[in-house]
């Protein structure tokens, strides 16, 4: 191969990884929705499993694992080769395989890529004003519904948690508000109006970032509301959260003015029902030691800097194959200001990751593992352990068990 040739073959490559993944989207009419909101995947189906971060112009998929640029994401939807999804998204073959480009073609191309580079730069920098906007605005509205709620004592929101064999600490950022809103899907219509837990959600800077709602239903079998969705039809998720919760975390016991010793998992539940355990086995632990959530575990473990293939799990794409799923390492992206570790504070010691093992406990503890390597990053003095729930339950199952198991 020429010089000339091979530096036609870098220009072509080059041209396809600058396609943004929006306007590869749109050009397969593939409709984003707003913000990085979860919809169903190109190329393997699903509800939500598919979104795209237009700010930093990545896709992914949550299910099979998979996340890209525009090139990665063709890959991924017609299963092409490198070179056939370069075609797809630059819309011409390589050099070599259609007839050479006049010189006038190629300034014309050019010009076409420059100003369409030029017009995502400019879409990105809007999207980020109205993002940004949007985060202080739920914000503001998450901070109102914290302050028109009540203390959580005598209310259902104890009454659910008594159910689920814990309690609130006096310490716990709990409330409650009896008449809390669940909007649909698309937020066009209120699908539930009734009782609700609400939790505090403190960012990296102590700031209050928003609130995680529990919608409550005593005559359920867990305490938990089952709201349908009249639009899909689909069930909507009984807790949510309203504000901001990267590198937040929930206070569910207080250490004091200087803890030494933090326990930090995923959901409210899990995290009382550890320690009101430990209290009862009068155990040393909870001496000195602060309680917090992270409310679920990608806020704890955070982005991985590669993917592995998992041991059993499968999907089939929208071709009919079934192909491997992979699923994020333990090895942490590198340090992200958008997406900072959560905050330690200076006078902790040691930090207890707790893992619930009732969803995918390979996933799982990858993704403590890559916790604690991102904390030992930020902290090089902390001494950081890894504790998992028996397979199959999670913290809270147990300590439901053990009742049960007492009172046989």
């Amino acid at each position: 191969m020429s010089i000339a040739d091979d530096l036609a073959w870098r220009d072509w490559i080059d041209e396809a990884r600058r396609v943004s993944v929006a306007s590869y989207c749109a050009a397969r009419g593939i409709k984003l929705r707003p913000g990085d909101a979860g919809q169903p995947c190109p190329g393997c189906g699903g509800v939500d499993r598919f979104s795209v971060n237009t700010r930093k112009n990545v896709w992914n998929c949550r299910v099979s694992g998979f996340s890209g640029d525009a090139i990665a994401l063709a890959q991924h939807i017609d299963g092409l080769d490198f070179l056939g999804a370069c075609e797809a998204v630059t819309g011409r073959p390589p050099p070599g395989r259609d007839a050479r480009e006049t010189a006038e073609e190629r300034r014309e191309r050019e010009a076409r890529l420059a100003e369409r580079e030029e017009k995502r730069i400019a879409q990105e920098a809007q999207r980020a004003r109205e993002q940004n906007a949007y985060r202080e605005a739920e914000r503001r509205r998450a901070w109102g519904f914290w302050r028109r709620s009540v203390p959580v004592e005598g209310t259902p929101a104890e009454a659910y948690l008594e159910r689920r064999r814990v309690h609130p600490h006096a310490t716990s950022r709990l409330r409650f508000a009896p008449e809390m809103e669940l909007w649909t899907e698309s937020r066009s219509t209120v699908a539930r109006k009734g009782p609700a837990m609400i939790a505090a959600i403190e960012g990296v800077d102590g700031r209050f970032t928003g609130v995680h709602v529990t919608w409550i239903d005593l005559d359920a079998p867990k305490g938990k509301a089952e709201t349908i969705d009249p639009e899909t039809g689909m069930l909507l998720p009984a807790k949510k959260v309203r504000g901001s919760l990267k590198s937040g975390s929930i206070r569910m016991v207080s250490g004091g003015d200087e803890p030494k010793r933090w326990f930090l998992g995923e959901g409210i539940e899990t995290v009382l029902s550890v320690y009101w355990s430990l209290v009862e086995a009068g155990s040393s632990l909870v001496e000195g030691a602060e309680f917090r959530t992270s409310v679920d575990l990608d806020n704890l473990g955070g982005k991985a800097k590669g993917r592995v293939k998992h041991p059993t799990k499968t999907f089939v794409d929208a071709r009919g194959r079934s192909r491997s799923v992979f699923v994020r390492n333990d090895t942490p992206a590198d340090p992200d200001v958008d997406w900072r570790v959560i905050f330690i504070p200076p006078s902790v010691e040691e930090l207890i990751l707790l893992g619930d093992g009732d969803s995918d406990p390979f996933t799982t503890r990858l993704a403590l593992l890559r916790a604690a390597k991102r904390f030992s990053r930020e902290y090089p003095a902390l001494a950081i352990k890894v504790a998992m729930s028996n397979e199959g339950v999670d913290f809270n199952d147990m300590r439901i068990a053990a009742f049960e198991e007492a009172s046989a």
